[in-house]
């Protein structure tokens, strides 16, 4: 049941409806040290919701559910997955990309032209020194989404693929209403007011081809792109996270 305020479309990953434990197949993250790091990223917030045989393939998502496939087991699964995805995208924001994402909504494939050529596109990779502090912010995360549904929440739309201006622009809603405003998003994770108006009017006035939240773009005046927007957004969820470390 969801609680107040509660878009009934976000399921509680923790609820136990049934008493058989299956798995389903996870997204397909683009690198191997993302898909590591988030195993032992949920492995604290989640535990025993990811894993990873020997010999196979990408990462298994375990709930509690019905071998009949009852969707709401999958809902649930998927929860646990953005949840943990969303800590680790908190952490970095450029971690934590999903293969389907890479094709921004294409197919898999080259590029090709009319000659035949192929081109292949490969993002970056990332390297990961140290991840002793993605490590200390889930176990942040852990108690953080016991005591917030709003931040639970909030991770799971972190961990949405391909997110839009509409999605940082929910994560700022709960924040405002987790601290009672901008103001309070201010005093309590040290989000200036200022930052926090120039995300709005940026979303506000993107247009839907750019990632925007309106059907008309209102103005020009668009001082954070979505690659920004995101860095905020991850910014201002560390920030909350920490809280509870």
């Amino acid at each position: 049941m969801a609680s107040a305020g509660q878009p009934n479309n976000i399921p509680d990953p923790t609820i136990t409806s049934w008493t058989q434990v299956i798995s389903y197949p996870a997204p397909l993250l683009c690198q191997h040290d993302d898909a590591k790091l988030l195993l032992e990223i949920a492995e604290i917030v989640l535990p025993g919701s990811l894993r990873q045989y020997p010999n196979e393939n990408g990462l298994r998502i375990w709930v509690d559910g019905d071998s009949t496939g009852h969707p709401e087991a999958g809902r649930r699964a998927l929860a646990k997955f953005q949840i943990s995805l969303g800590v680790l995208r908190a952490w970095r924001t450029e971690a934590g990309r999903l293969a389907n994402e890479e094709r921004r909504g294409l197919g898999p494939g080259s590029v090709r032209d009319e000659t035949g050529n192929q081109y292949m596109f490969v993002g970056a990779i990332l390297v990961y020194s140290n991840t002793d502090d993605a490590l200390l912010l889930a176990a942040a995360a852990s108690r953080g989404i016991t005591a917030s549904r709003r931040l639970e929440n909030c991770l799971w739309i972190y961990g949405r693929e391909s997110r839009t201006s509409a999605d940082y622009y929910m994560i700022h809603e709960y924040a405002k209403q987790e601290f009672s405003g901008p103001t309070g998003v201010a005093n309590n994770i040290g989000v200036s007011a200022t930052s926090q108006s120039r995300l709005t009017r940026s979303i506000n006035n993107m247009s839907p081809l750019e990632g925007g939240r309106h059907a008309i773009e209102r103005n020009p005046d668009v001082p954070m792109d979505l690659d920004v927007q995101a860095q905020f957004v991850g910014d201002l969820l560390r920030a909350w996270i920490g809280m509870y470390a």
